[in-house]
């Protein structure tokens, strides 16, 4: 059984059908990129599989275990870290004050080692643990997006869309952190629409258009497939 399984979901906002029987798979220790245009169904899916937009049919199946409607406070503590596309990070409280609420487990010995690792990462945001939230540039609430995720020690960590909006070299640094943490063996799914950001730290790729899978194959499958990468990607 694969790490995370998702076998043929479809998930609808109101009558509207977002995903088609979308299916994909992650062993553990896998960073796997889904990408496709904007509106595409990429977060759709993350957000179908954290329970914040359950699917109608289909399974999600995690670890082993079926988290098909489960909440999503329940799929966080069997180890899933989410750290969506529009950040929702707490404008009105510092840097540290959101690292603290994404911590599962609130020993005080735990929290701090747990602030270290992410320190360590991100130590920007060691310089900045008494600034609040609303008034960190793009990148720095990018960077504190992923690091609140992490502060749970998930198993899983589902990013979406990491570089909207960002400038180069600030792409090419969260290039490097996350690199960082596929060599220590975390099991990532990614969302991009940009493509050669997501190729490059990825071990395999899906490509999903107008809710349905369209590719499912390596990285380097895809980078040869020119047609492709044009018609789903705009590369």
């Amino acid at each position: 059984m694969a790490f995370l399984e998702i076998e043929g979901i479809n998930t609808f906002y109101g009558v509207f059908q977002a995903l088609f029987d979308v299916s994909l798979r992650l062993e553990e220790g896998e960073a796997v990129c889904l990408l496709g245009r904007n509106g595409a169904g990429k977060t759709t899916t993350l957000s179908s599989i954290v329970g914040l937009n359950s699917p109608r049919s289909g399974s999600i199946t995690f670890k082993g275990t079926n988290v098909t409607g489960k909440r999503p406070y329940e799929i966080a503590r069997l180890g899933v870290g989410f750290a969506p596309e529009n950040r929702l990070i707490f404008q009105d409280l510092t840097v540290r004050d959101n690292l603290e609420l994404g911590c599962r487990k609130k020993q005080r010995s735990e929290l701090v080692g747990a602030l270290d690792k992410v320190y360590h990462l991100f130590p920007r945001l060691k310089n900045l643990e008494d600034r609040q939230g609303g008034t960190l540039s793009g990148g720095e609430q990018q960077m504190l997006t992923i690091a609140r995720a992490l502060m749970g020690n998930p198993d899983l960590l589902l990013l979406d869309e990491l570089t909207t909006g960002l400038a180069p070299i600030v792409i090419q640094l969260l290039k490097t952190q996350i690199t960082q943490l596929k060599q220590e063996k975390l099991t990532i799914l990614l969302t991009e629409q940009n493509a050669l950001f997501a190729l490059d730290i990825s071990d395999r790729v899906y490509v999903i258009d107008k809710g349905t899978i369209v590719y499912d194959g390596s990285v380097e499958g895809l980078r040869q497939d020119l047609d492709l990468m044009r018609q789903y990607l705009g590369v």
